[in-house]
């Protein structure tokens, strides 16, 4: 009797027996595919941070060597440059090594899609491509994997490729043309002595305040004689780029009518040059139509208050229109020697050109820093130049203003072109 119990015991308890053993079994599959399954999804998500650093790695070289190469017109600084750069990072852990011959220079050419064409050893150059590697035939090498054991997978390898170089710069001349400019180049509100350009003093009953008004500036002392002379540096700076920029001119004042001789009609804003267009253009044709011009303002009298808004919008307006290039860089420099007219704030045009991707510098010439033009240039992404605030010598405003003007000039853009 207890021997049939006992053997009914035994035979009751097999089945379970053999589930808990199945159970096991299945269980120790499951956190064996588990463990697989977590080795490649932890190397796939290092495989995805290499590819990233990668990328990295090329797009700060191919921007170092690009800005090399436009600083200095050196190729073989603007590959270390590129190398250099590189070596300063890191991926997977490691110090990146990139090959000099991954560094190439070439010309980039805007394509009518708005993208580029990367034309490898053309000159002049104007890009760097660069290819950061991460394979066994790289000084760098490839990039082993922590599970390389249990996934068959012992390393990765992959590649980025990154080009850079000098954007196409389009900028529009902002100035301001109002009756101040053709005061002396100081502090003090004074007219020049001396000044060559005066109209007959008969014409205005013999009111030398008048005949000054309605006269032309000096040629060499006044503030608009100051600017033209900082516009020849900033001029020369652009002719040193290998693609110099295309250059437009918009000059602003109030509405005036002078009542006396020479009896002009002034409006607001004006474009006194329009963006260069079509392939013919050059750097000298777009210079002479900027040099023909200042001189023709040269040779009329300054007018009106200061409508600084204006201006800006005009320039906005010139900066976007139908002449201008689709991968062009827009920039507008927009130059004061008075604070706007009240009601005329140029945080409007400011914003319209923020709107448009356009950055503006403002330059100020013998006057306190201006609230109103630290937020244009702040909306923008633009520099605010303030020039000759305590200076009591023409001489000093123009250093001041020429070095602003030299600042902007050699900020040449540098893009990332893929």
């Amino acid at each position: 009797m207890n021997q049939r119990m006992h053997r009914q015991s035994e035979f009751s308890k097999s089945p379970d027996g053999r589930r808990r053993g199945a159970a096991q079994v299945m269980i120790a599959l499951m956190l064996f595919i588990f463990a697989i399954m977590s080795a490649f999804m932890i190397d796939f998500a290092y495989m995805q941070l290499i590819r990233g650093q990668a990328r990295m790695v090329a797009d700060s070289a191919a921007r170092a060597g690009a800005e090399a190469l436009v600083r200095t017109r050196d190729p073989n600084l603007a590959i270390q440059a590129a190398v250099d750069i590189a070596g300063l990072n890191e991926v997977g852990g490691r110090t990146f090594v990139l090959s000099s011959s991954d560094v190439v220079l070439g010309q980039s050419i805007a394509a009518s899609n708005g993208g580029w064409t990367f034309n490898e050893g053309a000159t002049p150059y104007n890009s760097v491509r660069v290819t950061s590697r991460v394979r066994h035939d790289s000084p760098f090498g490839a990039a082993p994997l922590f599970f390389g054991g249990v996934t068959g997978i012992d390393d990765f390898q992959t590649r980025a490729q990154a080009t850079a170089g000098e954007q196409p710069v389009e900028i529009c001349l902002c100035l301001d043309r109002s009756l101040s400019m053709s005061q002396e180049a100081i502090v003090t509100f004074r007219w020049p002595a001396g000044n060559p350009l005066l109209y007959p003093l008969s014409y205005y009953r013999s009111s030398l305040p008048l005949c000054y008004q309605h006269s032309p500036p000096h040629p060499t002392i006044s503030r608009w004689a100051t600017l033209r002379a900082a516009l020849d540096v900033f001029f020369t700076e652009c002719a040193k780029a290998v693609n110099p920029p295309r250059v437009a001119l918009v000059t602003f004042s109030t509405e005036t009518t002078q009542k006396l001789y020479p009896f002009l009609e002034y409006s607001t804003s004006s474009v006194d040059v329009s963006m260069p267009t079509g392939a013919g253009i050059t750097w000298a044709s777009n210079l002479s139509l900027l040099q023909t011009s200042l001189a023709n303002r040269s040779s009329q009298p300054m007018a009106g208050n200061t409508n600084t808004n204006a201006g800006l919008q005009r320039a906005v307006d010139v900066c976007t229109g139908a002449t201008g290039r689709v991968q062009a860089r827009k920039v507008i420099i927009l130059m004061t020697d008075g604070a706007n007219d009240p009601g005329a704030s140029p945080v409007p045009a400011a914003n319209n050109a923020a709107a448009a991707g356009i950055t503006v510098h403002c330059v100020s010439m013998l006057l306190a820093r201006q609230s109103v033009l630290d937020q244009v240039a702040s909306l923008t992404g633009g520099k605010y130049y303030v020039t000759g605030v305590t200076s009591n010598s023409a001489q000093q405003s123009f250093t001041e203003l020429q070095a602003a003007f030299r600042d902007i000039a050699n900020q040449i853009p540098i893009v990332l072109m893929e």
